[in-house]
């Protein structure tokens, strides 16, 4: 069987561009037609498609925008690799009336102009049951969710703390909140000193304890609620007597209770773990933690049927709540560069390996770390190799590559290192890595790496 035609075309928004790539197996010639076509109705936005012949091939792709150029006329090659076997193109946009971009709404993402964030607080209903994706065991009744609220965003304590601090329009003098804006001396006779800064030390509690008092002091966290289930980027969480169809563990499910008051003590030479595992105690798969600091059931969205707004509303996948974690980190640092890393404070829910049990083989293990550094947060993309494509796909696409976690922990302890740090369950790495290996493989060959890194896509929630 021959090597088919395959085109990948992706949305340059920045530049009001469309970028167009056609590999052929077999060079160019003269026989090669390639075509654009528009369509347009007052009903339906208007979009333009490619169709490509060569040989006794033919493929037809929709592009992910609109492009500004005469259709049903053969479309001019603009570049041609040296051996003939792939053609690039760079397609102008279509401009609206009002001189936006018509093909902005679809990088939008979102379904034109949606949330990035899945399942949002707004987006589910009260009073419907949560449940497990894979088996659909019911997991919190409906009649234990009476409101759905979502968790603030990473660093709020932090943010709340400086917001007390820099209030506007207030005086900065003599606060003794330890940033710097007291006056050296204030309130101390010439000549007196603090012994051992005793006094500092006793603003300092004072400011910690205030802090607290007002609920976002340094070792504040969010506490589950009866009834309520809040909502973060990639968890939702419970008070643990909402839940039901659960089992408790501190490593695999087949050691795991339907209580946490039934487990033995925890192994001392597991110290530093901090949570348990929690599966599904029909098909054990582990759809989230315990973690004894928030005393709160925590379970991952991607392993959950939620009651939504929208019934028709798709269910996030592992790609779509990690670019949605990845973008938000952006928004919240400025930085692009990112290391993913298993959730630390978990037991493995991996059986460790016995005679009748061998272990896991390196092949199929997840990654001990995936380093990113993002391109673009946020385009569109179609392919002729996504099976029964019917739109372009909103995605996030940037460079990677799996790193040891020793040379992870150099980075993130180099004091200069803007590299942030995100966490997912181990296993859900190895999804991931699977997504950006198939997503590289859609790429043109000569787009496939920049150096030692791999460049790939993850897909974007559409709301």
């Amino acid at each position: 069987m021959s090597t088919p035609i395959t085109i990948y075309a992706e949305l340059l928004s920045n530049i009001r561009q469309i970028s167009l790539a056609v590999s052929l197996p077999s060079p160019s010639d003269p026989s090669s037609k390639i075509t654009l076509s528009h369509t347009s109705s007052p009903s339906t936005s208007p979009s333009s498609s490619i169709s490509i012949s060569h040989g006794n091939q033919a493929v037809q792709l929709l592009l992910p925008g609109p492009v500004s150029y005469p259709g049903h006329d053969d479309l001019p090659i603009q570049r041609r690799s040296a051996d003939g076997l792939l053609l690039t193109w760079r397609l102008p946009l279509l401009l609206s009336p009002a001189g936006g971009q018509v093909g902005q709404r679809v990088e939008a993402g979102g379904g034109g102009g949606g949330s990035s964030v899945p399942w949002e607080a707004k987006d589910l209903l009260p009073g419907g049951a949560v449940a497990c994706r894979k088996c659909k065991g019911v997991v919190v009744e409906g009649s234990k969710v009476k409101e759905w609220k979502d968790l603030p965003a990473k660093g709020w304590a932090e943010m709340m703390e400086f917001w007390h601090c820099h209030k506007p329009g207030e005086e900065h003098h003599g606060h003794g909140h330890g940033h710097g804006h007291g006056v050296a001396g204030e309130g101390k006779a010439e000549g007196e000193d603090d012994v051992d800064g005793e006094g500092e030390k006793g603003v300092k509690k004072a400011d910690e304890a205030t802090l607290a008092s007002r609920g976002y002091g340094a070792a504040s966290s969010i506490s589950a609620q009866r009834a309520v289930g809040f909502v973060d980027l990639t968890t939702v969480l419970f008070e643990e007597g909402d839940c039901g169809g659960i089992l408790f563990s501190h490593s695999s499910p087949n050691e795991g209770l339907p209580s946490r008051a039934g487990l033995p003590d925890i192994p001392s030479t597991t110290s530093n773990i901090a949570g348990l595992n929690i599966f599904c105690s029909n098909c054990h798969t582990r759809i989230g933690y315990y973690s004894h600091k928030t005393s709160a059931v925590t379970l991952f969205k991607w392993h959950l049927s939620l009651p939504t707004s929208s019934p028709s509303q798709r269910q996030p996948t592992i790609p779509e709540c990690l670019s949605s974690t990845l973008q938000a980190t952006l928004l919240r640092t400025g930085s692009s560069k990112s290391l993913l890393l298993p959730i630390n404070h978990l037991p493995s829910p991996f059986p460790s390996p016995t005679p009748s049990s061998p272990a896991i083989p390196p092949s199929s293990r997840p990654p001990a770390v995936l380093h990113f550094q993002i391109l673009n947060p946020s385009l569109a993309y179609s392919s002729s190799s996504l099976p029964q494509q019917q739109r372009p796909v909103p995605a996030m696409k940037l460079l990677w590559r799996e790193i040891t976690r020793q040379e992870a922990d150099r980075i993130l302890d180099d004091i200069n290192s803007d590299v942030q740090e995100v966490n997912l369950p181990e296993e859900a790495l190895g999804v991931v890595r699977e997504e950006l290996n198939t997503s590289n493989g859609l790429l043109p060959e000569t787009e496939r790496m920049y150096r030692e890194w791999g460049v790939g896509m993850l897909r974007r929630w559409e709301g």
